[in-house]
């Protein structure tokens, strides 16, 4: 099935980007410059399996759209259409002067935001793992400290935390004003999901409970859309549009149902039947706070709900998405063995 990927990776050589950016780079661009061009739209690699190949490009390539609900007429052959990305359910190359025994990758700028990538490897040798997506990355580890370590370290917390308080009150208090007269009642965060996490780990600690909840939720919903991106179905993010209105992006529970649909990934779906259940926990919970049924409860009823939010997100991340990649957080620590999680 192709894949929609963001210009953004294909920038960054991030996911799929680094399969668009190797095609290009190794049978491409040799056959751009053989024929004194600089660009392409559309091109076409057949390799064969004496790993000799052949590059189409542009009109020579011959592309079949699957569309979601558009229907064409017959009489449309040969005509000029307007495609949006978004009425595409699938495209594949096709042309039968190819070899049926060939390899064929399928590369398209779609536009200057998206690019596709359908590629057939037909278990030619050394291709699947020419083409694997690779990034190397220094992670962080965890574990137990030894006791004086978190001697020291619960020392430099304290201290830590009375001397930015110290120096931040007023800068705090004027920013509380700022937002108390310009976003009452408004959340507004800007950043990805692992942000958002983070943010809500600093509110537990800080013991306001609820608005970790809530923060775990939008985190929740953030990392879905992220994973949605990744597989190339970043138009599933959106309610079906309304004529005149602006798409609207879906609630985390919509989000989850369409990483469990089964007609848009034919049992191959990017979460599994545990974040499924995990994720809709979050969601119930967190809902149960933005519309009451009843008065809230004192705020520490909450605290175990909190670690639930946090343990299920962190399962996610942990599960389906590669938060150093994602964020761009690099440490320079390597620790060796198995992790243990902090207490």
């Amino acid at each position: 099935m192709a894949v929609f990927i963001p210009n953004e990776n294909i920038e960054k050589n991030q996911s799929f980007g680094q399969a668009v950016n190797k095609a290009v780079k190794e049978y491409i661009e040799p056959e751009l410059k053989r024929l004194s061009l600089k660009g392409f739209s559309a091109a076409g690699i057949e390799i064969l399996p004496d790993r000799k190949h052949k590059v189409y490009l542009d009109n020579n390539v011959q592309v079949m759209l699957e569309f979601k609900n558009r229907k064409v007429s017959p009489s449309d052959t040969g005509k000029a259409i307007n495609v949006d990305l978004h009425e595409i359910e699938d495209v594949k190359w096709h042309d039968q002067k190819l070899s049926k025994n060939s390899a064929k990758i399928l590369v398209i700028q779609f536009n200057k935001d998206w690019w596709i990538w359908d590629a057939d490897f037909k278990k030619i040798g050394g291709l699947e793992e020419k083409f694997r997506i690779t990034t190397t990355h220094k992670i962080r580890g965890g574990g137990y400290l030894p006791l004086e370590m978190r001697k020291q370290e619960k020392k430099e917390f304290l201290h830590g935390w009375r001397t930015g308080l110290e120096k931040e009150l007023s800068a705090m208090w004027t920013r509380h004003i700022t937002v108390s007269q310009r976003y009452r009642g408004v959340m507004v965060y800007d950043g990805n999901y692992f942000d958002l996490f983070t943010h809500a780990q600093e509110l537990y600690v800080l013991g306001y409970y609820y608005s970790s909840i809530i923060v775990c939720r939008t985190a929740a919903e953030q990392a879905l859309i992220r994973i949605l991106l990744k597989v190339g179905k970043g138009f599933e993010i959106y309610y079906p549009k309304k004529k005149g209105r602006k798409p609207m992006i879906k609630g985390i529970i919509d989000l989850v149902k369409t990483c469990r649909d089964s007609k848009l990934f034919h049992g191959k779906y990017p979460i599994n039947k545990t974040a499924e259940k995990k994720l809709n926990e979050i969601a119930v919970i967190a809902n149960n706070l933005v519309h009451p049924k009843h008065d809230l409860d004192a705020l520490d009823v909450y605290k175990d709900n909190t670690l639930k939010c946090m343990d299920n997100l962190q399962y996610v991340i942990k599960s389906h998405l590669n938060f150093i990649k994602d964020t761009g957080t690099v440490s320079g620590y390597k620790f060796s063995g198995s992790a243990k999680r902090l207490k």
